[in-house]
């Protein structure tokens, strides 16, 4: 048999909160040193986990010599001695199991209050605190759920991920001691074992809940319950209902456990007989090959964060697949509308997709970090591979058309590549008979997105010319790509692109820049019908010489009849109502507003969002339509 060795060990001196990983483990009879001892309860004693307060996880920790210090990046740091804890003790219940803990302080319990929302408090297991484990009367545990150690393997791990649309980590199960096994699941038949100087039983296969799908990067619940919910298809426990993953331990003794410690299995046991469920075909590789149809898009979907690429310093790619996997159609350079929530706070938020639609199995967006701004740092801070958000199906007017061109001229700056490197994937990966000049603004050659890829595209497709301007420094020629230094000027654009006025010219990239560059090919002659960009404006209500009128409007689901103006759109009079439909970019253009209108006629200059099909059928966009008569809306 191959050695096991120890990969990594952890504690977590706050009950739910984010673990301190650790190169040794100091081992009592009540589990490691340091572990479980804080808990978090309401007032009333009850304690409280991340089962229900999944914010809890985001809680970071430092326990050393008695003193626990607690971060979060929303508020300052808290210190915690124990030696300063207040001498009173409160009843709470673990588990079943009635206990008598000490409090902390009052400035403990503020800063936990003020973090998580509601009035709580922070109870220390002190020495006078005793709590016994469950059917294991001479063993004590402190504020652990049921065992002083939990064990899990990371070939158990793979197994399962394997499994997943996306992979886990260790974090979501939680464990003290991680180990490294041949094979999965060798750790179901283990009865007692020795680590470094410590023998431990191993007395119960550790049945899992719901706690198991609080991602650890976002600290929020998996809306698709993962990997729980794949976890029951194949490892529930045939004598109850428990879901199983990873082994409770107790220490027969005290003594020191490293990193690096090789496990002896001392004694076994016959294994649990599982009954696998799990069915072959939802394996992602086997639905991805086998699904031939584009599957029917719900108003929703749920993506699952496969991929994280660094394209700059401040610029991510994730890639993501459809949770449960549905192949996307949509057009090169459409967009998205995804829908994080944010310390409690749901926000809307429309990002260009980078990928291609010939690559129907997975989407990517290109995110760069913005100062300040909500979604994006929660996406390079806190999003990682696994992580799951909901969004809106893709949509957009700005996007490669059937009726394009021979030859295409493609301007963008910054992050203003995502859409244009969706045109040109799908324009080589189709092998469509268009000529592309590919010209990039960046402000310097670290700033590039992509840039690799361009020129990788540029050797295979013949019809691809690359060329870039550095605005702010000045960078040497890139493999034989023409370069020049300065803001993007109609020089410049004659200078690299003589023939533009034979291409249809897409722009896309800062407020600025699309200005700029607007009025730059306006000034050497493009006819504006050559011309598109990206924009999730809106333009403003058609004037007209008639008197602004009011009409009334009744939200049917809500029952509630307003009267509003002609000049006022009908999501603003919803919300003025107190009904707030779904919306993100208020332009008519990502249709995350879209609703019935049951009767009445309305004037809709702006909805781009929406087909000749779609208004058919009684189908607008509250963001952008005005009513022109009495309306009876469904909302």
């Amino acid at each position: 048999m191959s050695d096991i060795y120890v990969r990594s060990l952890s504690i977590y001196p706050l009950k739910s909160a984010a673990p301190v990983v650790c190169d040794s483990l100091e081992m009592t009879s009540t589990g490691p040193v340091g572990d479980r001892q804080f808990m978090l309860t309401k007032m009333d004693g009850s304690f409280v986990t991340g089962r229900t307060h999944p914010k809890i996880t985001s809680i970071n920790s430092e326990y050393q010599d008695q003193k626990l210090v607690l971060t979060h990046p929303s508020c300052q740091s808290l210190t915690l001695n124990v030696a300063d804890c207040i001498n009173e003790y409160v009843d709470t219940v673990v588990w079943g199991t009635k206990i008598t803990a000490q409090r902390c302080t009052e400035q403990a319990d503020q800063w936990v209050s003020e973090l998580l929302g509601e009035p709580l408090r922070i109870l220390y297991f002190s020495k006078d605190t005793e709590r016994r484990v469950v059917g294991h009367p001479e063993f004590s545990v402190g504020f652990a759920d049921g065992f002083p150690l939990l064990i899990t393997n990371e070939a158990s791990l793979d197994h399962l991920n394997q499994r997943l649309l996306a992979d886990v980590s260790m974090q979501n199960f939680r464990s003290n001691i991680v180990i490294s096994a041949p094979s999965a699941w060798q750790e179901d038949g283990w009865a007692k074992i020795r680590i470094g100087e410590v023998v431990f039983d191993l007395v119960k296969p550790c049945g899992r809940c719901i706690f198991t799908t609080v991602d650890p990067a976002t600290a929020t619940l998996d809306a698709q319950l993962e990997p729980l919910n794949t976890l029951s298809s194949y490892r529930k426990d045939p004598q109850g209902s428990d879901v199983i993953f990873g082994e409770n331990m107790l220490p027969l003794n005290s003594g020191v456990v490293k990193v690096g410690d090789k496990v002896e299995v001392l004694q076994t046991k016959a294994p649990p007989k599982y009954i696998d469920n799990w069915n072959q075909d939802k394996r992602r590789l086997t639905t991805q090959l086998s699904q031939a149809q584009v599957t029917q898009l719900e108003k929703k979907l749920y993506l699952r964060c496969v991929d994280i690429i660094d394209e700059t310093a401040d610029v991510k790619t994730f890639t993501f697949v459809c949770d449960p996997i549905t192949r996307l159609s949509y057009f090169p350079g459409q967009f998205i509308t995804i829908h994080p929530t944010v310390d409690n706070i749901a926000h809307n938020r429309c990002y260009t997709l980078s990928s291609s639609p010939s690559r129907p199995d997975t989407i990517s967006i290109t995110v760069k970090r913005v100062e300040n701004g909500i979604v994006s740092n929660y996406l390079h801070d806190y999003f990682s591979v696994g992580s799951s958000i909901q969004c809106t199906p893709p949509a957009g007017v700005f996007y490669l058309h059937a009726k394009v061109k021979p030859k295409i001229l493609l301007l963008s700056a910054g992050s203003g590549i995502t859409p244009m490197l969706s045109m040109l994937r799908f324009i080589v990966d189709t092998s469509q008979s268009i000529d592309v000049h590919f010209h990039y603004s960046a402000k310097t050659a670290a700033d590039l997105i992509g840039f690799d890829e361009l020129v990788l595209m540029r050797k295979r497709f013949k019809r691809l010319q690359v060329t870039v301007n550095f605005s702010a420094q000045q960078s040497t020629e890139l493999e034989s790509i023409n370069t020049s230094f300065g803001r993007l000027t109609s020089e410049m654009i004659v200078e690299h692109c003589a023939d533009y006025l034979q291409r249809d010219v897409f722009v896309c990239g800062p407020d600025g820049f699309m200005k700029n560059t607007a009025a730059a090919l306006k000034s050497i002659g493009l006819p504006d019908e050559q011309y598109d960009q990206e924009s999730f404006s809106i333009d403003s209500v058609e004037q007209s010489d008639e008197q602004v009128q009011s009409y009334k409007v009744r939200f049917s689901t809500s029952d509630i009849e307003v009267v509003v103006s002609s000049d006022q759109n009908i999501i603003e009079a919803a919300e003025d109502a107190g009904i707030y439909p779904d919306h993100s970019c208020l332009a008519g253009v990502c249709g995350s507003c879209i609703a019935q209108l049951v009767s009445g006629d309305i004037h809709a200059p702006n909805a781009k969002a929406l087909d000749e099909e779609d208004i058919e059928q009684g189908l607008f966009l509250p963001c952008c339509s005005f009513a022109r008569s009495d309306l009876v809306v469904d909302l």
